[in-house]
């Protein structure tokens, strides 16, 4: 791809919904879209951006045309692709840790993160905001950057204390944090109820009950549900624990379907753009950034498109 073109399908846009059309592209810029009859059996979305990602491996594979390199301290990336770095941790709860080392956590440190967040490419920070200077952490991340709640024992006062503070974001909501009681609510409640507050919920089908997914979805609305995968290279532990997943971009998407297309769009896609600021990602629109997930009829991934350039392509046998 380069120069101007047209794609032809199912577009998938999370606001305007599915309609069988054409998108023209010039150079990394959609400039024009057109709906009618043609279009074939292929399905376009757009490229989808997954907010928590250690194995970034391969990832172009599933449609993915955006990423945050996870780890729990800054590290070097030259990806085109990654947008920045998701600090998880290390100022996280240890009781809390899940799959991730407790002895690498830390107490919160300000001047540390001051110079963390002074690289310029970290766009994620998840904090358990039980911690002391928890709080002051939040509004420093908050200037520049994302907070997270994650990794948490807190209430649900302490949790609402950390969205006042600038927390916008639940990274892998339900995962790693205080259950939801019938009279001790713990985080998860009080991330769910708040409209500002983007949930991620972990996708794989294995990290949680499909009901639960749909509880999410229902509470919080698809237009406030960021599909991350929490990718790593190895899912289980050697004692068949859940060290987080294998799963990104396009089966997500397959799985969340059954909320609808436009639906599944906004939560792999614009959801995703917005929390990070990208106004020209996330849409079939003109003026928006040529990235897209192209998927035959089974939701199976086709061809990546990164800025109007092709960066991973497969067609699946007759089948």
């Amino acid at each position: 791809m380069g120069g101007r073109h047209t794609l032809e399908g199912l577009l998938v846009d999370p606001i305007g919904g599915a309609k069988q059309g054409a998108l023209t592209i010039e150079d990394d810029l959609i400039v024009a879209v057109e709906y009618g009859e043609a279009g074939g059996e292929q399905i376009v979305f757009p490229g989808f951006i997954d907010l928590h990602v250690y194995a970034p491996e391969t990832l172009v594979e599933s449609g993915v045309t955006g990423y945050l390199q996870t780890a729990m301290e800054p590290v070097e990336t030259t990806d085109p692709l990654c947008l920045g770095l998701h600090l998880e941790g290390p100022f996280l709860n240890p009781e809390a840790a899940g799959a991730l080392p407790a002895d690498r956590l830390l107490p919160v440190d300000l001047d540390l993160l001051g110079d963390w967040l002074a690289r310029g490419d970290v766009r994620l920070v998840t904090i358990a905001p039980e911690l002391d200077f928890a709080r002051d952490a939040i509004s420093l991340v908050a200037e520049p950057a994302v907070a997270g709640v994650g990794h948490t024992l807190a209430n649900a006062a302490t949790t609402r204390a950390a969205v006042e503070a600038g927390a916008r974001f639940a990274t892998h909501l339900w995962n790693a944090m205080a259950p939801l009681r019938a009279r001790e609510t713990g985080p998860v409640a009080a991330l769910l109820l708040d409209e500002r507050v983007t949930v991620g919920l972990i996708g794989d089908g294995r990290h949680l009950h499909p009901e639960v997914e749909a509880v999410t979805v229902r509470a919080a609305g698809p237009g406030r549900v960021a599909l991350t995968s929490d990718r790593v290279a190895e899912p289980l532990t050697a004692d068949n624990r859940l060290a987080g997943g294998d799963v990104s971009g396009a089966a997500m998407v397959s799985r969340f379907a059954r909320f609808g297309l436009p639906e599944a769009a906004a939560m792999a896609s614009l959801v995703p753009a917005q929390l990070l600021g990208l106004t020209d990602r996330g849409r079939l629109e003109p003026g928006y950034r040529a990235d897209f997930a192209v998927l035959d009829a089974r939701l199976r991934p086709l061809q990546t498109v990164s800025a109007g350039k092709t960066v991973w392509a497969l067609r699946y046998p007759e089948s």
